[in-house]
């Protein structure tokens, strides 16, 4: 009881501090553009008649997240000149980079898949790279507001609350406007919605760790060599492992990604229907995995808690095969919303407390970084042959068969993480967890 009432009296502290509620903005902004380049682009592209190969190949342009490790040392240490000054390290690129996707969604939507479709993927490359930035740098203003535990439940908590809303306004809530004044008009509306995030940056503060950080010559040392020796020093043995179990972690969702939107077309389900049932039981499916995550997180420990949510979250992929089986069925869509945002919300809480626990705040933004790409690089990576797997099973199983035999093993493929965290709990990672 006495725990339960710590931990509790924690919660409330930490809910007065403004980084919580900034990171409910800021992780609507980060969502925003997220399945702007992803699922619902597939959307638009499958209406336009485009193919499921040409979809899922066109959802490499994601391969920019898994990326991010790439640049992420020359945004920890490289300041922005004006900006800099004015709102510090981490702001001023968020700042950049939520003017970069605007823009960038503007130029997508005033092209479109049937116009120049090089020149669209172009523009998609640019909003994934600005939003993959914006990421960074919200990942490290985070990072650093993190400093008890309740903090570690609570900030990933928010910003999954604000991303999930984010990816309901960009994946849903999107398809009633494209289905009235089409789709570059509502990416354009959306673009203009990236204001949300352009004013939680401008009202977020620096960081104390961002503060204490002195400036060092820039060098391959200094931005490079450094924070992977650091990263590498401070986990020892137990480096490899933490990063293949990262590797397959969210291995399941990313390969359903561009199959389905498509699977949502062929069913049958009207415009109407997929708002209405995400706005109603999935909305609250959503919230509800987000905060069983924070609980889980909070209660039973960080380390608990990720091998928890490798478990549940491969469960939404079983519920696709019998939205497969079903197809139309608005009873078996509903259903599976619901293990899908529950199971997903639990697994994306534990997923980001746990790459927060590993970080050194000196290196916060480059080791977050590191462990995102390696998290995303294997699901994107093979995510982009989805929809040709899709396509060759469908000549001997039909179209509803070759989605269901789909589903099915993109859930398989979620054994090999529930492998790793097992060995991560055997070996004990986080002692006091």
């Amino acid at each position: 009881m006495a725990s339960t009432k710590h931990h509790f009296r924690d919660v409330l502290i930490a809910l007065r501090q403004p980084a919580s509620w900034l990171l409910l903005a800021l992780g609507f902004s980060a969502g925003l553009p997220f399945l702007l380049t992803g699922a619902t682009m597939g959307f638009w592209m499958r209406e336009e008649g485009l193919s499921l190969t040409a979809i899922s190949y066109m959802s490499w342009v994601s391969l920019l997240y898994g990326m991010k490790v790439l640049w992420a040392p020359y945004m920890d240490k490289w300041r922005l000149p004006l900006l800099y000054t004015w709102l510090g390290q981490r702001r001023s690129f968020m700042l950049v980079s939520q003017v970069a996707i605007a823009a960038g969604l503007i130029v997508m939507a005033s092209i479109g898949p049937r116009g120049d479709l090089f020149a669209f993927t172009m523009a998609a490359l640019f909003v994934a790279f600005a939003s993959a930035s914006q990421e960074i740098a919200i990942d490290a203003w985070r990072v650093e507001q993190t400093a008890t535990r309740a903090d570690e439940a609570l900030n990933p908590t928010f910003y999954a609350f604000g991303f999930r809303i984010a990816v309901l306004v960009s994946g849903t809530w999107i398809l009633i406007p494209a289905e009235h004044i089409g789709w570059p008009m509502s990416f354009a509306i959306l673009a203009a919605t990236m204001a949300v995030g352009v004013v939680a940056t401008l009202f977020a503060h620096r960081s104390e760790a961002e503060i204490a950080i002195q400036p060092k010559p820039y060098s391959f040392k200094t931005l490079i060599a450094d924070p992977f020796n650091s990263f590498f020093q401070q986990h020892g043995n137990l480096t490899w492992l933490i990063l293949l179990a990262l590797a397959f972690y969210r291995l399941p969702d990313y390969l359903i990604g561009p199959i389905a939107g498509p699977l949502y077309e062929d069913t049958g389900l009207s415009n109407s229907t997929i708002v209405y049932v995400r706005t109603t039981v999935g909305l609250a499916a959503s919230f509800a995995g987000v905060a069983l995550g924070g609980a889980c997180v909070l209660w039973l420990g960080i380390e608990r808690s990720f091998w928890i949510g490798a478990l549940t979250g491969p469960l939404s992929n079983i519920c696709f095969a019998l939205m497969a089986a079903y197809p139309g069925d608005v009873g078996v869509f509903g259903g599976t919303l619901i293990v899908d945002n529950i199971a997903n919300g639990i697994a994306e809480t534990a997923f980001v407390a746990f790459m927060t626990r590993l970080v050194v705040k000196e290196f916060s933004l480059t080791h977050y970084a590191l462990m995102y790409s390696v998290a995303a690089m294997t699901g994107k990576l093979l995510k982009g042959f989805s929809g040709q797997v899709v396509d060759s099973m469908i000549p001997d199983l039909g179209l509803f068969g070759a989605y269901q035999a789909f589903f099915i093993g993109t859930a398989i493929a979620g054994i090999p993480a529930l492998i790793f965290c097992l060995m991560l709990r055997h070996r004990g990672l986080f002692k006091s967890a």
